[in-house]
């Protein structure tokens, strides 16, 4: 119940960085004491972005007891799955961060560095919390989440994101200089073989290089390039330039003039002078058109009389085509309204599309699989230097980023390799087994005959400290007095060893040289025949006993007096296959066999 408490009210208990080992990285940590209650501040921890420096105080505040029992210390002993790039150094890393908050409730962590790797990490912080007997130690893990940002790129006429990628990348762009009365156009030239015109674009990069991304912005004026005027009405007519004549009617006809004035009244353009005509149009004049609304006006020009006004027109001038006019009884024409450049703007960056590094391959020495209580050697071939991390069941390992790893348990391994761009290639798993323990090797010793009982094993007898030849059943007889020993290996090749025991070789199998035994067959089955020679005795005490020296089979038999062939047989149909001592005895002569029942 303790370890689940604690679990619970161990939530503010964090920090970020590689291992413990990783002190003196990011010193002089700043403690807010502003805030009071148990928690951690902030949390969670703020953004970082790619490839910009990261430096951030974390305050801690600790409880002193929970549910009626008091924290004698917390201790921070490791952190692991920082990105790369981010160190941390607690504020009292000199005592092995550990802190005492009967003594102060505040500890504080910062976390600084240059993070070269995007995306969201979750970041494993273990801690241990000390309690009174019989608490004692207790263990937790916590997690916390910190995000990198991609890092976006610009200048003055644009901003990008990311500023790259890893073998591709989709990047977003986004043109700065707008106008709220003019329009812009925008054209783009991404580097790629496309183009394009809108204020925001993306384009994706599907193969690695820099990539120049050019910009040009205008910024647009309108003008008016053209006027035709297509009638005009008759307030020209009865000036001495052009008089009425009665019954003719007016003779002549007007010179005309137009004029283009702004919203504030202010004359923007005064035509030239079309004489002697009622329709004419003017062309190429790119009058630029500030401060709408505009008028137009049409004159007639009198050299003597008054100017005539034939007739006066609004307009917006905010929009591009051909736009008609009429009215003042009779006065008709268009305006032709274009764009022109005011304003230029050439803006250049570049998209950098790094290669990811080549998948790294773990080598494995001597075997993926190893005895108990060794060690396999896991390696890759790192030439370009990249960073490197081991991952043992997924989880980060301490201290594992050398392009060599030692391990001695069971797991699943693979290893990410990370170059200096952020780029990083991960491994396939590989499965390492720690195979079980071999059992503890003994044999039982019977007379000259040593007898394992682990028959799922390879077995290999030693005399003296080298193998016998062919010694490999679990049935060893020695013939000589010396030192015996077993070795006992599994299919791996693991293997381990018995005691070694000193043993007299104390009997022959023939006790009296006078006699000479033959049996057969051998093995036997069910009858074992046995021949004599030389016996003395007209009978015999017969014994069978098995290798642990338990009698099974013990009788008497007569022979009779032929001293130079005595033949008998033996009934073995009641053993079980295996190794047995036959011993034939009388007064005077003994003979001690092997006999080896077999079926």
């Amino acid at each position: 119940m303790l370890k689940n408490r604690f679990l619970l009210s161990t939530f503010f208990l964090l920090t970020v960085g590689f291992t413990n080992k990783n002190f003196a990285q990011c010193p002089n940590c700043n403690i807010n004491s502003a805030f009071t209650s148990p928690g951690i501040y902030p949390n969670p921890l703020p953004d970082g972005t790619q490839g910009q420096p990261y430096d951030q105080d974390v305050t801690f505040v600790m409880f002193t007891d929970t549910m009626g029992y008091t924290v004698n210390y917390f201790k921070i002993l490791s952190v692991n799955n920082l990105p790369f790039g981010l160190n941390w150094e607690c504020n009292n890393s000199s005592s092995g961060c550990q802190y005492f908050p009967q003594t102060s409730i505040y500890g504080c962590v910062k976390v600084c560095g240059t993070p070269i790797q995007t995306g969201t990490f979750t970041i494993s912080v273990n801690v241990l919390a000390n309690f009174p007997f019989p608490a004692g130690d207790q263990y937790s893990v916590i997690d916390i989440v910190l995000t990198v940002l991609p890092a976006s790129g610009g200048n003055s006429g644009f901003t990008f994101s990311p500023l790259g990628g890893c073998d591709s990348a989709t990047v977003n762009f986004t043109a700065l200089i707008t106008n709220p009365t003019n329009p812009v156009t925008y054209n783009w030239n991404f580097g790629n073989g496309n183009s394009g015109a809108l204020l925001n674009e993306t384009q994706f990069y599907n193969s690695t290089g820099d990539y120049q991304v050019t910009l040009q912005t205008n910024i647009l004026g309108y003008v008016l390039t053209d006027v035709s005027v297509n009638s005009v009405n008759g307030n020209w007519c009865g000036d001495v330039e052009e008089p009425s004549i009665p019954f003719v009617g007016c003779s002549g006809d007007p010179d005309l003039v137009f004029e283009i004035t702004d919203a504030n009244s202010n004359l923007l353009f005064t035509s030239s002078e079309i004489s002697n005509v009622q329709s004419g149009s003017w062309s190429g004049l790119n009058i630029a058109l500030n401060n709408p609304p505009f008028t137009i006006t049409i004159w007639d020009i009198d050299v003597v009389s008054v100017n005539d006004n034939l007739g006066t027109f609004s307009f917006n001038g905010n929009a591009i085509g051909n736009f008609p006019f009429n009215g003042a009884g009779g006065t008709s024409g268009s305006l032709s309204i274009a764009t022109t450049i005011l304003s230029t703007f050439n803006d250049t960056a570049t998209i950098h599309i790094s290669e990811s590094p080549i998948m790294p391959v773990i080598s494995f020495s001597p075997n993926d699989s190893m005895c108990f209580g060794d060690s396999v050697t896991l390696s890759i071939a790192n030439l370009n230097g990249d960073a490197v991390q081991w991952y043992q069941n997924n989880a980060q390992m301490i201290n594992a980023t050398n392009n060599q790893l030692t391990v001695s348990e069971t797991g699943t391994y693979s290893v990410t390799v990370i170059n200096t761009d952020g780029c990083d290639a991960s491994s396939d798993s590989l499965t390492v087994t720690e195979m079980a323990a071999l059992p503890n090797i003994n044999f039982l010793i019977s007379g000259d005959t040593l007898h394992c009982f682990l028959t799922q094993y390879n077995l290999q007898w030693f005399f003296n400290g080298v193998p016998v030849t062919g010694a490999i059943n679990p049935i060893y007889i020695i013939t000589q007095t010396g030192n015996y020993h077993l070795i006992v290996s599994d299919q791996l090749g693991c293997n381990r060893s018995s005691d070694t025991f000193h043993l007299n070789y104390s009997f022959n199998e023939l006790i009296n040289n006078d006699v000479r035994v033959n049996l057969y067959p051998v093995p036997t089955q069910n009858n074992l025949q046995v021949e004599l020679y030389g016996w003395q005795a007209d009978n015999a005490l017969i014994t069978i006993r098995d290798i642990s020296g338990k009698n099974l089979i013990a009788y008497k038999i007569e022979l009779g007096n032929n001293s130079s062939k005595r033949k008998f047989s033996i009934d073995t149909k009641n053993l079980s296959n295996g190794i047995y001592l036959l011993k034939m005895q009388s007064e005077n002569d003994l003979v001690v066999r092997k006999i080896i029942v077999e079926r």
